[in-house]
């Protein structure tokens, strides 16, 4: 059974499963270079097809996460191409004249400057953008002729998996558990008419059990990362980052605020006061209170409400193992409030459970529901081991990226161990380290990271102002080798992270050993747990740095300039080595170090 799934609203992505195995997922960025883009996911699909031996009539299926998908905003490129400022101009001239006044407008009207008929496959005039209706009976057609003549698949082949059960199976059948019964949980901005689900994985079967479209807090969250500057759809997690620095003093009022709107009632939602809209109405309401108490209160919020679902899910089916997706999943401060809940017996939440996930979950829920349909044994259905399903390179790639770019005549470049690696580390040195596979999704997990000594609190500062070029507020993360975590982590149920997906709260031990990888404001952690079986060269890495240092964990951070996506290729990584004051890069096993 081979399957190929697609995302194709934010960040368009591609995987491809056979049997019930992840074999490649890789988004559009990497190869496009232009952050969240929402092209057409040609080279994407083309990678994994490469990477699986499949041709495009040797599929027996392309799965499209989401029933519905907007050609409007795939036109002007909205969650790639548009600023803080054009975010603005929308909520000015399209939200408050369509919410306040009752008329209709166009996005293309409105943004026809930003209109980009020109990508591929060309051919966009025959969209009717008219309005949604006449825009989707139109457009599913002109992408199905585009997926067909693309990769030579029969277009009977192509169906389409519902936005939510691709978030549901998704966190289900990519963790770890099985044959036990199993909350799920589902929550983003909005997706085929919902924000939330709930089902209960029992007896080899998952079963709905709650759906709404009133969780906002997805779009709220967007909004408010407007509000105060930011760009939403990208930044909601620089507020994540600020809230820990804000004072109780500071986040009462806007806490009180959000408080008066959005409640859990049993595992729905329901409102004491409904917004007309989330921009218009919280500035109002917003307007006076501190910008770090906006982003304190809203994340205590946030936190309140969600384990105040999943507590009152846990009561009321007395299920105590749960997993969560969706672009609220990406919360790991909530995620850490979730493990605390007594009620919670184990948690588990799958790599970067954003829109780019669904094109795995596509692929899950289709293989599901073959599996059911044919009476096969559903344990065939493979969990996600690893996140490391993007494109490599061989020495020989290096090689020629090396001798193009002359980088011998200006920098020292050498063979060097792990061992090599981990003494520059040691003694202060910023690493980019480009090797093996990449990683899928937003976390960079060692194969596309940037690596330092957490000892040095000092470094934080120098990685965001020299080479991320980040705002200074924001933490870094540690990679732990996995015998180490209880050295640096409050645990005490074993949750097991290996995917940087759930905040911890942190150790005397931490702070000694780790306070560059550590957030200043309230010393948690979103660690990466590392296993020899997951990454053997990686945990060799952070192995020697420990024999060198006694400390079990490197500082890591995406390796990539603030703006642009993680590095893909060797000649990405040096790019960023060449524009920034990074002190080295490792390509495979090739160094290349400043003089």
């Amino acid at each position: 059974m081979k399957i190929l799934g697609l995302s194709l609203g934010q960040l368009t992505t591609a995987c491809l499963m056979i049997d019930g195995e992840v074999i490649a997922c890789v988004s559009e960025e990497r190869f496009t270079r232009n952050k969240n883009d929402m092209a057409y996911p040609k080279h994407a699909i083309d990678h994994c097809l490469t990477k699986g031996g499949v041709t495009g009539n040797g599929l027996d299926v392309v799965a499209i996460a989401s029933q519905h998908i907007p050609a409007d905003y795939q036109v002007i490129k909205k969650f790639s191409d548009f600023s803080i400022q054009d975010y603005i101009k929308a909520q000015h001239e399209v939200w408050k004249p369509t919410i306040y006044e009752g008329k209709s407008v166009s996005w293309l009207e409105v943004f026809k400057d930003k209109i980009n008929f020109d990508q591929y496959p060309g051919g966009w005039d025959k969209i009717d953008f008219a309005n949604d209706e006449t825009m989707w009976a139109t457009y599913k057609p002109f992408l199905h002729d585009t997926i067909s003549k693309h990769i030579g698949i029969d277009k009977k082949n192509i169906t389409h998996v519902e936005h939510h059960p691709g978030h549901a199976f998704y966190a289900y059948y990519g963790s770890p558990f099985r044959n036990e019964d199993c909350l799920i949980f589902t929550a983003d901005a909005y997706g085929d008419g919902l924000s939330a689900t709930i089902s209960i994985a029992r007896d080899d079967r998952v079963e709905r059990i709650m759906k709404s479209s009133n969780f906002n807090l997805g779009r709220l969250y967007r909004y408010i990362t407007l509000l105060l500057g930011m760009k939403p759809n990208e930044h909601e997690y620089k507020l994540m980052g600020l809230a820990p620095y804000a004072k109780t003093y500071n986040t009462q009022e806007p806490y009180n605020i959000f408080k008066r709107t959005l409640y859990v009632d049993g595992i729905e939602f329901k409102y004491h006061e409904k917004p007309k809209d989330h921009y218009f109405y919280f500035r109002d309401k917003l307007e006076g209170c501190r910008f770090d108490g906006i982003a304190g209160g809203l994340q205590a919020y946030v936190e309140d409400l969600i384990t105040q679902w999943v507590r009152n899910t846990v009561e009321k089916t007395g299920i105590t193992k749960a997993v969560f997706s969706g672009g609220v999943a990406m919360n790991i401060k909530a995620m850490n409030e979730v493990i605390k809940l007594p009620e919670i017996e184990d948690f588990f939440v799958c790599p970067s459970g954003g829109d780019e996930s669904l094109a795995i979950g596509a692929c899950y829920t289709v293989m599901h529901e073959h599996c059911q349909e044919k009476g096969i044994d559903k344990s065939m259905i493979q969990p996600l081991e690893n996140p490391y399903l993007g494109p490599e390179f061989s020495d020989e790639d290096v090689g020629s990226a090396v001798k193009h770019r002359d980088l011998e005549a200006r920098y020292t470049v050498k063979r060097a161990s792990n061992k090599d690696v981990a003494e520059l580390i040691a003694d202060g040195l910023v690493i980019g380290r480009c090797a093996g596979r990449m990683e899928f999704g937003a976390r960079a997990l060692g194969n596309r990271s940037i690596l330092a000594n957490p000892k040095y609190p000092n470094i934080v500062q120098k990685i965001n102002d020299k080479i991320k070029k980040r705002d200074f507020w924001m933490p870094f993360t540690p990679s732990i080798l996995i015998e180490r975590t209880e050295d640096y982590l409050v645990n005490p149920k074993n949750i097991f992270s290996p995917f940087m997906t759930i905040g911890f709260d942190t150790t005397d031990k931490a702070r000694e050993d780790l306070p560059g990888a550590l957030h200043p404001g309230d010393f948690t952690a979103r660690p990466q747990f590392v296993t020899r079986e997951g990454n053997p060269e990686y945990h060799e890495l952070i192995k020697e740095f420990e024999n060198i240092t006694g400390i079990g964990a490197l500082l890591n951070t995406s390796f990539n300039l603030h703006g642009y996506p993680i590095v893909s290729s060797p000649e990405d990584a040096i790019q960023v080595f060449e524009n920034s004051d990074i002190d080295g890069v490792l390509l495979n096993k090739t160094l290349v170090l400043k003089r």
